[in-house]
């Protein structure tokens, strides 16, 4: 195995067991030329977990990490041994004779004397190369050392307070009465379940010998105000009128969470996910779900928005020539109604940017009354006549595949068209008249393969 490119020195190289460590992991380059580094160059480290001499710490929950800007140095969700990764978070220079500063702050040193290697794996550019740290455990002295699990609560939530005493009879925690023996002067880790009183508590834990000589250790628990780490989805798309989305949240320090729902408020848990269709709550052109987190002070809000795409009315025309009795209606992104009237038919499209109003028959507005096609499934290259009539139109348009071409304007009323389409088509009929509205009409031609 090839030497490091950075060399390394952890600090400091002794510890007490059962204390709390601040170690720092330094890298430096010491060759002569800069070095450049990408987020794919990475450094593994292992702490060593477990209550054996060889062992550096019980547990990891409590150890919070440090790093320069531009560098990333966290607890490594791989497999072991490794249990923390750094690495750049960008590409970095690393000038020569420069050097970077790593933190593993609060790290509980297990009760066990002895000497702990602690490991270091090296992936930069394209070599890998390991090397370790000694780290020598001298024996307890009389010590506790204790933790909040978690330290931020929310209110009316309980922590569980845990220690860990060496060369001591019992256990005091101050403002709580009762007293926690030892055996045999040695190591006990009990807990302790708590409900803080206030906005923050001071827990002194006190290790006492029978002579009356002590160590003391400070937890702090504080009360959060609720904290909405995440309601998603944010800035969503604009959806189709019967699509599904999917909610999902995540909020700390709740007593009580309560979501509004396509059916009405409902309370839910801390965490989930629930899909939803939206068209439920649609008002105006969008639909807003709100998130009511209940806790310390006042409630915590957070809304979504999902915009909807616009109601069109795609097609609103009679089935073919001389009939007038009955209508082909095509809406999309939105729900419809036609009326009957004396010599017309009125179709609302409902949606949003809605209602859309079309009138077909004997009423004096803007129409398009039939578009028709000879075949609708043809094979590629085959003649279809489309055909048309319209009402009140002053101009017209053809459009297929993004292409429109004006028609003339002695055609506009009624007129007819050949065309030979080469792959499935969609024909979309559009006039407009002397005030600037615009009404459009559509069909499809499917092309079989050949």
């Amino acid at each position: 195995m090839s030497a490091t490119v950075l060399t390394y020195v952890l600090s400091p190289a002794t510890a007490v067991a059962n204390s709390r460590v601040n170690f720092t992991l330094v890298a430096s380059n010491g060759g002569a030329k800069p070095l450049q580094l990408t987020p794919n160059d990475e450094i593994y480290i292992c702490l060593p977990v477990g209550s054996g001499a060889t062992d550096l710490t019980a547990d990891l929950s409590t150890v919070n990490t440090g790093a320069p800007a531009s560098w990333r140095c966290s607890k490594n969700a791989s497999a072991a041994p490794y249990n923390f990764l750094i690495s750049p978070s960008q590409n970095v220079t690393l000038a020569a004779g420069a050097f970077l500063a790593f933190e593993f702050n609060a790290v509980v040193i297990n009760l066990e004397q002895g000497n702990v290697s602690v490991l270091l794996d090296e992936f930069i550019g394209a070599g890998q190369a390991k090397t370790s740290f000694p780290v020598s455990k001298s024996v307890a002295v009389l010590s506790i050392v204790a933790q909040a699990v978690p330290q931020i609560v929310g209110l009316g939530q309980s922590t569980t307070l845990k220690w860990t005493a060496a060369k001591a009879a019992y256990v005091t925690i101050s403002p709580l009465p009762n007293q926690y023996k030892t055996i045999d002067q040695l190591v006990t880790t009990p807990s302790k379940d708590v409900a803080p009183g206030a906005v923050q508590v001071a827990y002194t834990f006190y290790a006492w010998t029978p002579s009356q000589e002590f160590a003391r250790d400070i937890v702090v628990v504080t009360i959060s105000v609720p904290v909405v780490e995440s309601f998603e989805p944010k800035n969503s798309p604009a959806i189709n009128y019967f699509d599904t989305v999917t909610l999902s949240w995540n909020v700390d320090y709740a007593q009580t969470v309560q979501l509004t729902t396509d059916t009405g408020v409902v309370q839910v848990g801390s965490s989930g996910s629930l899909p939803v269709q939206p068209y439920n709550r649609l008002q105006g052109n969008s639909a807003t779900y709100t998130l009511r987190a209940t806790g310390l002070g006042q409630p915590v809000l957070a809304q979504i928005d999902i915009p909807f795409k616009p109601v069109t009315v795609d097609y609103f025309r009679y089935p073919a020539f001389g009939v007038t009795n009955t209508y082909q209606v095509g809406v999309s992104n939105g729900i419809w109604q036609v009326d009957q009237f004396t010599g017309y038919f009125r179709l609302t499209a409902s949606g949003a940017y809605g209602p859309v109003v079309q009138y077909l028959g004997d009423y004096p507005s803007l129409q398009v009354q039939v578009f028709l096609a000879s075949a609708y499934s043809v094979a590629a290259g085959t003649a279809v006549t489309l055909q048309w009539q319209t009402s009140l139109a002053l101009s017209a348009n053809l459009g297929a595949n993004g292409v429109s071409r004006a028609i003339a304007s002695d055609q506009v009323a009624k007129g007819s068209v050949v065309v030979n389409p080469a792959v499935t088509t969609d024909y979309v009929l559009s006039v407009s008249d002397a005030n600037g509205n615009i009404v459009t009409s559509s069909l499809s031609v499917v092309v079989s393969p050949s």
